[in-house]
């Protein structure tokens, strides 16, 4: 068995290959470093590229530490390569540089690509380089084939990783427009998570039902509750999940009760957070249900214009799809805008 053994990669991002190669190399050592390569400008390029937010070190190495927390004598560590050249010069300073980040003398490296066995048996004479499955014949997977094609191949994601790829769908409008319902029939078709409107039970549970008592502090708790409420929601994501409501709503009705915006909540309110909004119009018949107080078709028309303009302040303007008619025709326009977001090769 050997005493320390490395291995190391960009994992951009990083998958079930990976984790099997973690777990596989931890049984012939006492202690596996997994060292994160990251260049910054590369990773932002091939972010860019592929066409999704830029994956930092601390996200890699949050979701790698997060898959392999039980298994303790496995540990994860950094290695900056901003100022080293780029592959395949470099290989001088990246050789000190990874001795520094594991810190103690390095008995092998386990690699399933041929094409660094060479180079680390010339830099790194004293390990023994353990070349492991470089037919991927297990997990027939790379970190780039995944970049091409994020939701296609979501069964190879690291399940730590999912909720930062899985596409997220907001649902929103007035009262009474339907948000609950067509939420909960979306996540069930997808096959999928969601997060219903803490704000709509929360007089009940906190308040004792009385809405004539709300202050300030309630609206910044039902906004933390709320983010709290889709953070667990996503973790359990299958591809998309879907948000009844957001703090830009919670915002909405503080304005309604207290005659002004709340600037806690409002830092909770993130555009960026969403891929789509699916903006509910009030052209549906108000159903009175013992909470709903804006029934007047007049009010409901200019609750409904100051809800929408809220959203394109936030900058939620170039995701909002406004989709309005009858219950069957608001199903079926949500689900083909899902289908597009989420591409052909991933339908229901």
């Amino acid at each position: 068995m050997y005493k320390t053994g490395v291995y190391f990669g960009r994992f951009l991002p990083p998958h079930r290959g990976h984790l099997y190669q973690m777990i596989e190399a931890s049984t012939k050592c006492e202690h596996l470093v997994v060292v994160i390569s990251d260049n910054w400008k590369q990773t932002r390029d091939i972010c860019e590229e592929a066409g999704m937010p830029v994956v930092s070190y601390r996200l890699r190495k949050q979701w790698i530490s997060q898959q392999i927390q039980d298994i303790d004598h496995i540990s994860v560590e950094v290695l900056d390569e901003s100022d080293i050249p780029v592959y395949p010069q470099g290989w001088e300073m990246w050789s000190q540089r990874m001795r520094e980040v594991v810190g103690k003398p390095i008995d092998a490296f386990f690699v399933g690509d041929t094409e660094y066995s060479e180079t680390l048996a010339e830099y790194f004479p004293e390990a023994e380089v353990v070349m492991f499955d470089p037919k991927r014949t297990r997990y027939p997977i790379s970190a780039a084939d995944i970049r091409r094609d994020i939701l296609g191949n979501w069964h190879y994601i690291l399940g730590a990783a999912r909720p930062f790829f899985a596409k997220k769908v907001l649902i929103a409008g007035t009262e009474s427009c339907g948000k609950t319902t067509l939420t909960k029939c979306l996540a069930k078709l997808y096959n999928t998570s969601w997060s219903e409107e803490v704000g709509r039970y929360y007089a009940r549970d906190y308040l004792g039902n009385d809405e004539t008592v709300y202050t300030d502090e309630d609206f910044n708790r039902i906004a933390h509750l709320q983010f709290e409420q889709d953070y667990h929601a996503l973790r359990a994501a299958n591809k998309v999940c879907f948000f009844d409501t957001d703090a830009t709503y919670t915002d909405y009705f503080s304005e309604l009760y207290m005659g002004h915006r709340n600037e806690l909540v409002q830092k909770y309110i993130d555009a960026n957070r969403y891929d789509l909004l699916i903006y509910l119009k009030p052209d549906v018949k108000w159903v009175a249900d013992g909470q709903r107080l804006n029934g007047d078709e007049d009010k409901r028309k200019l609750l409904d214009d100051r809800l929408l303009n809220m959203y394109v302040y936030h900058g939620f303007g170039d995701k909002i799809a406004i989709v309005g008619g009858d219950y069957n025709q608001r199903l079926s326009k949500a689900i083909e805008l899902i289908d597009n977001l989420l591409g052909e090769s991933v339908k229901p």
